[in-house]
């Protein structure tokens, strides 16, 4: 499959526009990636399960249907705006839809599981896609409490669900551990502590800033120093 200029999908609301607008806008290629963006303007911090969390999480589900639509025989990419790429290249999300028949792979949710991370995947467009997130829709609505993560895992381990797959290590979360891939292609600011969730992926995002154009002995003074964080989480205290 040769490799094309890939639709990425992003919601953006005032809450969050920031990281928008300092990390995932500068880093994205959009030689590689056409870009599209939704806006909801409401109020509130948008902290997880919050009210306007769950609206945004609604929008943004008819946005992924509407775009579902739009794109018959594609793939797409519906990303969080909580992240920054490394050179991430339109060939590494075509590579896994080489295999016939895939219609979905999700970003890993953490090491521990085969979980989907509901913030960043790719799709190929078509009616069992569009069936699958109207399926979504109201399972978050009427199952999952307003979360819509959950929804998504709990049909893919229903009958008829898509056939889908997760990325690979090179697209890392915060949830996979401290421990940075090599290589890698991106990086999702997840596993934050209750509170205050903008200011702490400000922190996260910041501390890996162009981490793909980092010498060695900078990865490597970055690792102890997270090994070191991490230490500190385990014996209670709250460290970002």
């Amino acid at each position: 499959m040769a490799a094309s200029r890939i639709p990425i999908y992003v919601v953006i609301t005032p809450s969050h526009r920031v990281l928008f607008d300092r990390f995932f806008l500068p880093s994205l290629d959009q030689t590689q990636f056409v870009l599209h963006t939704a806006e909801l303007d409401q109020a509130g911090d948008g902290e997880f399960l919050a009210d306007d969390f769950k609206r945004c999480i609604l929008f943004k589900l008819d946005e992924i249907i509407t775009s579902i639509s739009r794109h018959d025989g594609q793939v797409i990419i519906w990303s969080d705006i909580d992240i920054q790429f490394f050179g991430m290249q339109a060939a590494d999300i075509l590579k896994p839809f080489e295999q016939p028949g895939l219609q979905f792979a999700a970003q890993r949710l953490n090491q521990e599981t085969d979980l989907a991370c509901g913030g960043f995947y790719a799709m190929r467009c078509c009616p069992e896609s569009l069936d699958f997130f109207r399926a979504v829709r109201e399972a978050t609505v009427s199952e999952t409490q307003g979360n819509e993560q959950d929804a998504i895992n709990l049909l893919l381990r229903r009958p008829k669900a898509l056939r889908w797959q997760l990325l690979d290590a090179r697209f890392y979360a915060r949830s996979h551990g401290v421990r940075m891939p090599r290589p890698v292609v991106m990086h999702h600011a997840t596993c934050i502590l209750p509170g205050d969730a903008v200011r702490q992926k400000i922190k996260l995002l910041s501390e890996l800033e162009n981490y793909h154009q980092w010498s060695a002995p900078h990865r490597m003074s970055f690792q102890c120093k997270v090994f070191a964080k991490a230490a500190l989480r385990h014996c209670g205290l709250r460290v970002v």
